[in-house]
């Protein structure tokens, strides 16, 4: 009881300017539990994407991707450890194994199928032999041309899906 009594005290002797800055300053959260969602469901409703946006989703992502482990890359001869949230997309080149960024690409040792399995599925897809993308990178998927698409990233850079795994990208999509 005390210790409430001290808190309501505390709370009264903030003044209203003071009211103003912290009420300006928080989160709106609404928590609805539903039987219908089998997976959790997160919407960020926002004027603008600020940082303040970005830490919160990078904490989500952190927190729901602790199975999925940082990817060792190497700049030169610098070894880097590389968010699997930085990964643009993922491909062999000249039987090297090169990560895309937004901060430039990245080598890695090993095949491309070690890594995929260390990748989250969630995220990571499989559109050719040599090539992986993070879905949460991909501005927009062209499916004008017959037989194939054009994926774009939110970087401008463009890739294509091979034609045997057109159909697994529709299923994906739920385009199918």
């Amino acid at each position: 009881m005390r210790i409430r009594n001290n808190l309501q005290k505390e709370r009264r002797s903030i003044s209203e300017a003071e009211k103003g800055i912290y009420m300006k300053n928080a989160i709106d959260i609404d928590i609805r539990l539903d039987p219908a969602f089998t997976e959790p469901r997160i919407i960020i409703c926002a004027e603008r994407m600020t940082p303040e946006i970005d830490s919160i989703v990078h904490a989500i992502e952190s927190a729901t991707d602790s199975a999925y482990p940082m990817v060792t890359v190497y700049a030169g001869d610098a070894r880097v450890l590389l968010s699997q949230r930085e990964i643009i997309r993922v491909y062999m080149e000249n039987r090297k194994l090169i990560l895309r960024t937004d901060q430039g690409c990245f080598t890695a040792r090993g095949t491309l199928v070690d890594l995929e399995a260390k990748l989250n599925p969630n995220r990571f897809l499989r559109i050719s032999r040599s090539e992986i993308i993070n879905l949460n990178k991909v501005s927009s998927f062209d499916f004008s041309l017959l037989g194939t698409i054009q994926v774009t990233f939110d970087d401008g850079s463009v890739s294509w899906v091979a034609r045997r795994y057109v159909r697994a990208i529709q299923k994906t999509l739920d385009l199918a």
